[in-house]
């Protein structure tokens, strides 16, 4: 005999289900989600059944048995889509709303219909073990995805629970105890010590649950941004020694191509010079001559600004860049290696301006990496060809560039483009990953595939841009 008024205690139970909820929505205030709302939601309608059970003296029958239990395992079914959505599953609300008519029906029909005391507490009895069964499974899920201590814990709870309503529902069909919940004796021991554990342990561990996958997400937010932060200087400092040894390769270039202009310039200096000391000169040949030394010298000061936007660092200032011009500059540079190796290049660039907004610095580092990524794809003594075709293709400008070299072989494939993934035996492998990052940055997008009559293809589109738009202003 139970010296407590068990009433009383469910009225107890039903204020607690009501304060705890809300104090865990308080707690996790600052980091709402619809799983919080889903669990405090259950929460507050389990606290609300409960106060029904415990004022059924004072109340219609439907209300404190077919309302209390509809509205508990309302509460429970949330519960359990709130443990769902935290493992990123379906909230199934029509099945759900389907399961909890299914159980009010069942309940009415033992209650009103066939007025069996004890198959109608064995249903409610029934649906509650295999609701608590379910949540402890997903909680068990849970910790066991996302490594959470409170999720088994959580998992431990609702599974006492379970156990303890079977008990419930065996003592009752044994007849030791009444087939009612406010009844005295020691179903109203399992009764409280049930409610309490859901109520306090549930939530705390629901809580401690929570707390841990935010502090899990936070962390994991910390290291892919650190990872981020890493891949980027690695990235810069890759991109840099790819820009110095590309230096390193074309120095030859350089030399060769600044020695041109500088010859011719000494050379007229000379005939200048001897000209003037013979005393036989005239205006119009020593005019001559210092208009072709003015001449070699926009030349050399032309070819000097382009080696220095390679040497300088990578501007992040954009401006509008005609395409065009970009790829007979880059073409300028690669001159002496071109006609070093007999390579022949051939152009079908379109009529129309192709305006593309960018950091035209970047984009040439683009460009000269397909170039000479199709130069050193061919093989010696081969017919040496390489075709570059540029024009408008719907909103974008579209390079390609075709070499005549074996293209891409197939185990390259899978990886081509990728950092340190490279068919040369000198190469770093990164000069195509490169472009294709800076590509993507612009907007755009760099692909490589085979040509259908042979060679490798490489293929650049940017978003077209118009110079007298105010955005590029």
């Amino acid at each position: 005999m139970t010296v407590y008024h068990i009433p009383t205690v469910y009225l107890i139970l039903g204020i607690l289900y009501l304060i705890l909820p809300l104090t865990v929505w308080a707690l996790l205030f600052n980091q709402p989600s619809r799983a919080l709302t889903l669990w405090c939601s259950g929460g507050l309608l389990f606290g609300v059944a409960l106060a029904l059970v415990g004022l059924r003296a004072h109340l219609p029958a439907w209300v404190s048995y077919t309302v209390a239990n509809g509205l508990m395992w309302s509460g429970v079914v949330m519960q359990a889509l709130a443990l769902r959505r935290a493992l990123d599953r379906g909230l199934v609300l029509k099945r759900a709303a389907l399961l909890i008519m299914i159980c009010v029906l069942g309940f009415e029909f033992f209650r009103v219909v066939l007025q069996d005391a004890i198959l109608r507490f064995s249903w409610s009895t029934l649906i509650f073990t295999g609701l608590f069964s379910y949540i402890s499974y997903l909680s068990w899920r849970i910790a066991a995805v996302h490594q959470l201590k409170s999720g088994k814990w959580l998992s431990v709870v609702y599974a006492i629970t379970a156990i303890t309503m079977l008990i419930r529902t065996k003592l009752v069909v044994s007849g030791v105890t009444e087939p009612d919940v406010v009844a005295s004796g020691i179903d109203s021991v399992l009764t409280v010590f049930t409610g309490l554990l859901i109520s306090i342990l549930g939530n705390f561990a629901f809580v401690g649950m929570f707390l841990e996958r935010s502090t899990q997400g936070q962390m994991k937010a910390i290291a892919e941004r650190a990872r981020q932060e890493e891949s980027a200087r690695l990235g810069d400092q890759i991109a840099q020694l790819e820009r110095q040894r590309t230096l390193g390769t074309m120095s030859a270039s350089f030399a060769h191509e600044l020695s041109q202009p500088l010859t011719a310039i000494l050379m007229d200096a000379q005939a200048i010079r001897i000209s003037v000391a013979s005393g036989e000169s005239n205006s119009k040949e020593v005019l001559e001559s210092i208009q072709e030394i003015e001449n070699s010298t926009q030349r050399t000061v032309k070819l000097v600004e382009r080696i220095r936007n390679f040497i300088r660092p990578a501007q992040t200032d954009y401006e509008v860049v005609d395409f065009k011009t970009l790829l007979e500059d880059v073409a300028q540079l690669l001159a002496y290696e071109i006609r070093k190796q007999k390579i022949k290049f051939e152009f079908d660039v379109d009529a129309v301006p192709c305006w593309v907004h960018g950091d035209r610095v970047q984009l040439s580092q683009i460009v000269l990496n397909v170039y000479r990524n199709a130069m050193q794809a061919m093989e010696p003594n081969a017919s040496k060809k390489i075709f570059v075709t540029l024009e408008h293709l719907g909103g974008d400008v579209v390079l390609r560039v075709r070499d005549t070299g074996p293209g891409v072989s197939a185990d390259m494939k899978p990886v081509v483009g990728e950092p340190f993934k490279s068919s040369k035996e000198d190469g770093l492998g990164v000069g195509l990953s490169i472009s294709k990052t800076i590509a993507e940055m612009h907007g755009g997008s760099l692909t490589i595939s085979n040509a259908v009559d042979g060679g490798a293809i490489v293929e650049l589109n940017l978003p077209a841009t118009n110079p007298s738009s105010p955005s590029d202003a």
